[in-house]
């Protein structure tokens, strides 16, 4: 796995070393050290709860996802869900997305392809929720002008993306046309229309109106809760900011996990967070110690998280490693 995206993570580790060195040369870190070691950690023990609560939010949002492609047990899909998250904090990229796509398929019996669809749908969520809170906080908070033109942009981006995905889903049939009809080889076009297919059957979920809705209600629960876990570290650590400020800086954050960086979201987390804060009035050395102790509390719940996941689901590293390199064959699913 190393060997084939070296240039990537390599990419990833250098953008994250840009990222913390803008973040630590605009702070003094001693002074946030000092507040780090003096935070409120009893305070922490609710918000690390609230937090790991989110992925069972998460994993029921992924049940509903999945009710047109196949019934499961409610909290069935959770190891799976989970090994996403766990991955995408082990590997660049997000190829964590894609192991938990095999996973999932491989452990449900249902197609890859169509799981990978499911996933998509739910990002898409995650970033259409984003920019709903966002416009309703700036009818609270005013923003400099070239952050309400990147939501703007947003909007168009993640908005256009689902309603393309939604077309696809209502047209399944004549998209699948369209696909066979691009020239390619014959060995090539069977294999696409194929992955194409299975991958439609994971856009299910958009032609029943109560499933999308349900989903997206969990998408905003999930959201709010992971806010107020950032505002319970950020008023243990002296900050005290409202839930409309905390959901703000949570979605900056979110904003920033996009880009390409190390492992972890390292670097990115760092400075998203700290330049969030600064808008809403808080110094510097005050957020850096803030988003350093929520991102290492993050980091804690997912790992263990994904640990337990690892050993429920009784799969090894090793496998996990052959899963994002696609050497393990879906003979559930049938397909390769």
């Amino acid at each position: 796995m190393f060997k084939k995206h070296f240039f990537k993570i390599l990419l990833g580790i250098v953008f994250s070393a840009v990222l913390i060195w803008l973040t630590l040369r605009q702070i003094d870190f001693h002074k946030s050290l000092e507040l780090i070691k003096n935070a409120n950690y009893y305070l922490l023990i609710p918000g690390v709860i609230i937090y790991a609560l989110t992925y069972f939010l998460r994993s029921l949002r992924f049940y509903f996802m999945l009710r047109p492609i196949k019934k499961t047990r409610v909290f069935e899909n959770f190891p799976y869900t989970m090994l996403g998250f766990f991955m995408n904090n082990i590997i660049p990229l997000r190829l964590g997305e894609v192991i938990r796509a095999k996973v999932t398929g491989e452990r449900l019996g249902i197609s890859r392809s169509a799981a990978l669809g499911a996933i998509v749908i739910e990002r898409l969520l995650d970033m259409i929720v984003f920019v709903l809170f966002f416009f309703l906080i700036m009818i609270v908070l005013p923003f400099p002008e070239f952050i309400k033109k990147s939501f703007y942009l947003s909007t168009i981006v993640f908005g256009g993306a689902l309603l393309v995905l939604f077309v696809i889903s209502k047209n399944d049939k004549k998209s699948l046309e369209l696909v066979n009809k691009i020239p390619m080889p014959a060995k090539i076009k069977n294999y696409v229309a194929e992955i194409f297919e299975k991958f439609t059957g994971g856009l299910a979920m958009l032609k029943k109106p109560a499933l999308f809705s349900v989903s997206f209600l969990f998408s905003i629960i999930a959201w709010i809760a992971e806010s107020s876990f950032l505002v319970i570290t950020a008023y243990s650590c002296g900050i005290n900011i409202s839930i409309v400020g905390g959901i703000f800086v949570v979605i900056i954050i979110g904003i920033g996990a996009i880009l390409p960086t190390a492992p972890g979201y390292i670097g990115a987390f760092e400075f998203m967070g700290v330049t969030a804060f600064s808008v809403l009035g808080v110094d510097k050395d005050s957020a850096f110690a803030c988003i350093a102790i929520y991102h290492f509390l993050q980091i804690i719940v997912i790992f263990t998280l994904g640990f337990a996941s690892v050993l429920k689901a009784k799969i090894s590293f090793i496998d996990l490693f052959k899963f994002e390199n696609g050497r393990i064959e879906d003979t559930r699913a049938g397909e390769q």
